[in-house]
């Protein structure tokens, strides 16, 4: 019997033999790989048996079936012994682009409590001996109550150290286990499949990875899948950071709630002129020429990453319309596009590297201001007409 005061249990099981189409239960793929890992010790010790043995108490109390469900065990094996499945469905072992199908087991006999068994001898290299083959952890299967969960869990470890491809969702269904047509609505396949078999592998203390997914279209319909595997310490990092986080930002908006909080945000695509401001119900908005606009989830974010990253920039800086364009526009260039009457387009490229204010315009309400301009020869001149801020700011920028 193999050992239970223990949190991992592993099985070198073949790529090929874990990408197959998964007709069968939770129950009957936990029988079988134990039973697989049983006949690869026994293996190791003589490569030339190949009937193997196990009792049924062991299947039964390892897995906490029930220590009386004998009739129920023999009738699961039963069903393995006659479910064929596809294997090699993701075409892994690329260099043999060997495929086929095959019963799990070649047959069984069932006497006093053990059970002898033996496996098809198209695969027993295959599943003996593999050459290249994922981790599998028993006692992490022993934990998964979804087939669901299984079938993702032993394709993740197959692909543990190198990228899930994507997968067709056809091909998915079939690695585990639906029939045809079953869940064709997307919203009760995520909902009912994919899911729950993350939530299991995710929680689980005994593996040591979590999965996310992300549904890919083509066209505008989805058709294929793509997993990612996380590893714990990554997780655990990431989950304490978001802690920290979330943290610091309800202290943020408790501390700033109805007031303007920064206006330094060129860093990421934002006016310096630009003002962040907490609106009552702690949401985070902008304030453009006084137009107030709440930023939806993902831009909001993306302002409190920065902002938690850059905590100085949390400051109101007193700024003159001067200091914004030295900021923000100097050295920006401009296109200024002239039309003969013939319908003829002549375009000319600026670069605006200094300003300076017009003394001379006389104006209580706001700044004009000349610009030095590099043209597209190098020459260097300052424009013979001055501007008002609103003028500059509009301009064609490239």
């Amino acid at each position: 019997m193999l050992s239970m005061n223990t949190n991992e249990i592993i099985i070198d099981k073949h790529s090929s033999s874990i990408q197959i189409s998964n007709k069968i239960t939770a129950v009957q793929r936990k029988s079988y790989n134990y039973m697989l890992k049983i006949a690869k010790n026994e293996f190791k010790k003589n490569s030339n048996v190949r009937k193997f043995r196990v009792t049924a108490d062991e299947l039964l109390i390892f897995f906490g079936i029930g220590s009386e469900n004998y009739s129920f065990l023999k009738r699961e094996l039963s069903i393995l012994h006659k479910t064929s499945v596809t294997y090699n469905l993701l075409g892994k072992n690329q260099r043999s682009k060997e495929w086929g199908s095959f019963s799990l087991i070649a047959g069984f006999t069932y006497k006093k409590g053990i059970i002898e068994y033996s496996f098809p001898h198209q695969i027993e290299e295959m599943i003996l001996n593999p050459k290249m083959f994922g981790k599998i952890n028993l006692v992490a299967i022993k934990g998964l109550r979804s087939r669901y969960s299984i079938a993702l869990y032993e394709l993740a470890e197959d692909y543990i150290n190198v990228q899930i491809p994507k997968i067709s969702l056809d091909i998915f269904k079939e690695l585990i286990g639906l029939e045809k047509g079953q869940y064709s609505s997307i919203k009760d396949f995520k909902k009912r499949v994919i899911d729950v078999a993350i939530e299991e592998i995710n929680r689980s203390d005994n593996i040591s990875f979590s999965l996310s997914y992300e549904m890919i279209k083509t066209g505008r319909k989805i058709t294929h899948i793509k997993f990612t595997i996380h590893k714990k310490e990554e997780v655990l990092q990431l989950r304490d950071r978001q802690k920290k986080f979330y943290g610091w930002k309800k202290e943020i908006v408790d501390k700033y709630k109805n007031q303007t909080i920064c206006n330094n945000l060129t860093e990421i695509g934002y006016l310096k002129w630009t003002f962040f401001y907490i609106n009552q119900d702690g949401f985070l908005g902008k304030i453009i020429n006084d137009s107030r606009t709440i930023l939806d989830k993902e831009e909001a974010l993306k302002v409190w990453e920065y902002l938690y990253q850059n905590p100085s920039k949390m400051t109101i800086e007193p700024l003159s319309q001067y200091d914004i364009l030295m900021k923000d526009f100097k050295d920006r260039k401009v296109e200024q596009v002239t039309t003969t009457v013939f319908g003829d387009k002549t375009v000319i490229t600026s670069k605006f590297i200094d300003f300076k204010i017009d003394r001379d315009k006389d104006s209580e309400m706001f700044d004009y201001f000349f610009i030095k301009i590099q043209r597209e020869d190098d020459s260097i001149i300052w424009s013979k007409n001055s501007f008002s801020f609103d003028d500059i700011v509009v301009m064609n920028f490239v």
